[in-house]
């Protein structure tokens, strides 16, 4: 087996931030090592003892302990923890601390603690575990699955890497399944989360004073909130509305003038409770601070701004473990999940603050105390402000406004690359006349790539698109060029099949005066011998799409397999050419799935090769002819790469959400509009997911992966039918 490169393995050290994925690994890897497995020091599976976070017993080895830990100051670290020790008679002759750190001069701190504490004190530091990773064949295999599992490579633009647990962490599992899941039965989970955002939008109206929002502001206020284009909510905000302006009765709608406010009641309800909110967020950070400096005090430390330093936790914890803190706050159940990252938290808060070095250590020990104290025994007061952040949390949560969901879906485009067909490149090229906000098709694969998606085209497709434009030229020539005087009103040109010959003349209403070649020129020179080669030169400019030859992509199609789908579709193509064309595409599809061994290898994001299409009979006629043989489609559905990737919220958009929200005014008042069945829907998958083998979670995250990618029954199907199937190009 190929050794580990040092650097690369030092790399990786220095990205981990979560110190249970650490944990995880450098057990692991001193299993290898050592050839002895680990057990929470004397059985705290509920780190019931501060300052024991991360201790493991060796079996069979007495009086030994081993820390594993990310503390920026070992010193402090291993200090606090012998102390803790002593002070609860675990009797201890070997510390062995482990950290993804270099520790400076450790010979010297080792004799220190030794003079000092009686104990033999050993650090096993970065440089430590660099020398050990290629010991054997286990050590290197423990570190490939660490790398494996938790180091993900995705695009900022450029390449980057992040270090993420994403199926011991419950947010993705949570969040595919919502997604997914049917819940007819029981509430709309979509309707639930755009009638509170409606409200949202309208708090503030009063037609006293003649304050309205018609439909296209209220979207606008939507889009504040959420920072990122609120498609989906779009899709759906005509048909909410209308159910919200019958009886009960939830917003009044102004026919006169076509716009809409909160009745009388509702705006009352909510300036009531804004007056609370102003309470309840003064009291608690008094409250808080309170606690902080009289128990600082105590210890003789002073903290200049004691109320930023527990906001920044507050901020910390919603960004690192939201979902299970918030799911702790509302259903107070599984409060291991909640205590097995909080010290790692609160830890990386203090390093990040204007605290001065020595007294980081006791004010870690501190805000760990009344955090817990506010969670488990806090005033009502207290409790309540926790509960609407952790409400408001739950909504941004289900918009796809996590930190770590937005981390998923950056790692899935990375991961991903789609051979884009003409059903999509043929609309693109005729928004061409649009301003950029409006051409759908042309954003929707600019977006794309943007976000990391490796967009490709083979010759096939290259052929085809050419065919495609010098057909429209030839049907121009022969049948509307005597006639373009018919085709001056928006009556008319709806009719006009051709899609670039409608484009052509939607622009002549806009005032162009070209003709239909001179259009065609924006992309390629018409009846050109070298359109293909000018194509792939203007694809690979306006939307970054790659050319792969065929002969490059090394792959043979069975020519019987190639027949047989071929026959199939021309039953339904309007060509044999068409027809033997997708077939084609969709087989060199599953062969380099085959090729790069993707079922294999793709885990939880599932398949890495697709086509990107809104052809929905190529995959049942694959089906017809081939049986269980490619169970899962060669097709990625638009709607998916729309929603989840081209539109959806980075990671930096993210967190200026969260830093707004967390732990800010708006951040309860928000949680005004936030139904109670939203939680409930929530903990159920948070507790499916507690009770799951982590092996199951993969698999269940990578079907649900390709069950969203490519089923025409996913919950946002509607959106594909809003949003790209329209006549084109729109007005």
């Amino acid at each position: 087996m190929e050794g580990v490169d040092p650097r690369a393995f030092e790399y990786a050290l220095s990205k981990i931030t979560d110190g249970n994925v650490f944990e995880n690994f450098a057990q692991d890897l001193l299993c290898q090592i050592l050839g002895q497995n680990f057990m929470p020091l004397g059985g705290l599976k509920d780190k019931g003892i501060d300052g024991l976070e991360h201790c493991l017993e060796p079996s069979g080895v007495i009086k030994t302990v081993y820390q594993i830990s990310i503390e920026s100051d070992p010193k402090a670290k291993i200090e606090r923890t012998l102390l803790t020790l002593q002070r609860n008679e675990i009797d201890c002759l070997r510390f062995i601390y482990v950290t993804n750190r270099i520790v400076k001069d450790k010979y010297l701190l080792e004799e220190d603690f030794y003079q000092r504490f009686g104990v033999t004190v050993e650090c096993r530091d970065a440089a430590w575990l660099r020398g050990n990773v290629n010991k054997t064949e286990g050590t290197i295999r423990s570190y490939l699955t660490f790398i494996e599992h938790y180091f993900h490579e995705f695009t900022k633009p450029g390449k980057s890497y992040v270090l993420a647990d994403f199926h011991k962490d419950p947010r993705i599992f949570v969040f595919l399944r919502q997604q997914w899941e049917d819940y007819r039965n029981k509430v709309r989970l979509d309707d639930l989360l755009v009638d509170s955002l409606i409200i949202f939008a309208l708090e503030g109206t009063d037609p006293d004073k003649g304050i309205f929002l018609s439909r296209d502001e209220i979207i606008n206020r939507i889009g504040t909130l959420v920072t990122f284009s609120p498609s989906l909510i779009e899709a759906r905000l005509d048909r909410r509305l209308e159910t919200l302006c019958s009886k009960p009765r939830r917003v009044n709608h102004h026919t006169k003038i076509d716009k809409y406010c909160l009745p009388y009641a509702t705006r009352l309800e909510i300036n009531e409770k804004n007056l609370q909110d102003i309470a309840i967020y003064e009291t608690f950070f008094n409250c808080v601070e309170a606690k902080m400096r009289n128990q600082l005090a105590g210890q003789d430390v002073r903290v200049k701004d004691v109320r930023a330093l527990f906001e920044g936790l507050i901020n910390n914890i919603f960004k690192e473990q939201g979902l299970e803190f918030a799911d702790f706050i509302i259903k107070s159940e599984n409060v291991s999940a909640v205590e097995r990252s909080l010290s790692d938290i609160i830890s990386s808060t203090v390093d990040d603050s204007s605290v001065i070095p020595k007294n980081k250590s006791l004010v870690k020990a501190t805000l760990l105390g009344v955090i817990r104290d506010v969670i488990y025994r806090g005033s009502q007061e207290e409790k309540e402000y926790l509960r609407r952040l952790s409400s408001s949390y739950m909504l941004l949560f289900l918009l796809q406004c996590d930190p770590k969901v937005a981390t998923y879906f950056a790692t899935l485009a990375g991961k991903t690359k789609i051979f884009v067909c003409t059903s999509l490149l043929v609309p693109a090229l005729s928004e061409f006349p649009l301003e950029k906000p409006h051409r759908r098709h042309w954003n929707l694969l600019v977006k794309a790539s943007q976000a990391g998606i490796k967009l490709l085209v083979n010759g096939v497709i290259i052929r085809e698109l050419a065919g495609h434009i010098r057909k429209s030229v030839q049907v121009f020539e022969e049948e509307y060029e005597r006639y373009k005087g018919i085709y001056t009103d928006e009556i008319a040109i709806p009719y006009i099949k051709e899609i670039l010959i409608r484009s052509y003349f939607y622009s002549l209403l806009e005032g162009e005066k070209h003709s239909f070649h001179k259009f065609i020129d924006n992309f390629v020179t018409p009846n050109s011998q070298n359109m293909e080669e000018e194509l792939i030169e203007w694809l690979k400019y306006n939307f970054n799409i790659e050319y792969i030859d065929e002969e490059s992509m090394d792959v043979s199609l069975d020519m019987d397999d190639l027949k047989k789908l071929t026959d199939e579709l021309s039953k339904y193509k309007p060509s044999e050419r068409q027809a033997r064309t997708d077939a084609k595409t969709a087989l060199n599809v599953y062969a380099l799935r085959e090729k790069y061994n993707e079922r294999g290898e793709a885990g939880i994001f599932g398949y890495q090769t697709w086509v990107l299409s809104k052809d929905t009979i190529t995959q049942k006629a694959v089906t017809n002819c081939f049986g269980n043989k490619y169970c899962t489609s060669c097709y990625i559905r638009p709607d998916f790469v729309y929603n989840y990737i081209s539109l959806a919220p980075n990671y930096d958009e993210v967190t200026k959400i969260f830093d707004t929200m967390f732990p800010t005014l708006p951040g309860i008042s928000v949680s005004h509009h936030v139904p109670g069945e939203i939680c409930d829907i929530v903990h159920e998958s948070v507790k499916e997911h507690s009770e799951k083998d982590p092996a199951r979670i993969r698999a269940i995250l990578r079907d649900l992966t390709d069950k969203l990618k490519t089923d025409p029954n996913a919950i946002n199907v509607h959106q594909l039918r809003h949003y790209l199937d329209d006549p084109e190009p729109l007005k």
